[in-house]
């Protein structure tokens, strides 16, 4: 029997989880005992054949200790996603990365605060989001009109650091699409819908989660987009939207993204398969 630890984080509140149904399925089968274990607590590491990142959602809080922390777990146990896809992925600078690849993305300009918020010349909108480089759960994201970029208002929200700067996408609330891969291979997919009057697609903020089947160029361009990241993946999620006519990439989530294993009967059989190729091939 394989043990496995799920991190997770000292408190869950407001969140929704459905990590029980796969826990479920992986102890049913009598192949694997799992531990769930906030990242920040101390635990015998070694004990575990592996560690999978999973609902560690206030990771971007104290982004520095995260990273530092799961590279000590790496040097005791199988982590996975690893400590280089958590350092590549938790700051958005990544989606710039990929749009010099060709990949297309919602359109993005990183600042730094304290500083000016600088509209690039050739962007003609007039609403904004502005959310941290490094964030989680729409952590201080806020939508603004362009005259208000710089009022003190926005200025007093922001802390020191890195910022991005996007159009505000009135798509967003026709949904935003989801598709899950486990060992880069297509497992589900979903799209989340923000409740009236918002703009967040997250259940915790009102959003409405339904199953989505792709269509056969989107889940062509999202797979190519998986298998072209330069890490060994058990898991990655990613946030599209389809924005004037074509979809374009929010986010890839490679970190701790709920995978929304209660929208597809299948999906836990997935994710058990792809452990099963791990350790049948490790």
């Amino acid at each position: 029997m394989k043990k496995i630890c799920f991190l997770s984080c000292q408190s869950l509140e407001g969140h929704i989880i459905d990590d029980t149904l796969v826990i479920a399925e992986l102890e049913k089968s009598d192949a694997y005992k799992v531990s769930s274990i906030p990242w920040d607590n101390e635990a015998n590491w070694a004990e575990f054949d592996l560690v999978i990142i999973r609902t560690t959602w206030d990771y971007h809080k104290r982004p520095v200790e995260f990273v530092e922390k799961l590279k000590l777990i790496a040097g005791k146990a199988k982590l996975l996603n690893a400590p280089e896809v958590v350092e590549w992925n938790f700051h958005k600078g990544y989606l710039k990365e990929l749009e010099a690849k060709g990949v297309k993305i919602v359109p993005t300009q990183m600042f730094k605060y304290p500083g000016e918020i600088v509209v690039p010349a050739a962007w003609d909108y007039e609403k904004f989001i502005v959310k941290p480089a490094i964030s989680a759960n729409a952590y201080k994201t806020m939508i603004v009109a362009k005259a208000d970029l710089n009022s003190p208002a926005v200025l007093s929200e922001l802390y020191a650091g890195d910022w991005m700067l996007q159009p505000f996408m009135e798509e967003i609330k026709q949904g935003e699409v989801s598709l899950h891969f486990f060992n880069k291979q297509f497992s589900h997919g979903i799209i989340k819908v923000p409740k009236a009057g918002d703009f967040r697609v997250q259940e915790e903020h009102g959003g409405h989660v339904t199953s989505f089947v792709p269509e056969a160029d989107l889940l062509k361009d999202a797979t190519d987009l998986v298998t072209k990241v330069p890490f060994d993946l058990l898991y990655a999620r990613v946030d599209v939207v389809n924005w004037r006519g074509h979809w374009v990439l929010m986010e890839i989530e490679l970190i701790e993204p709920a995978l929304y294993f209660r929208t597809s009967s299948q999906a836990v059989k997935n994710f058990k398969a792809a452990l099963d190729k791990i350790f049948t091939n490790p």
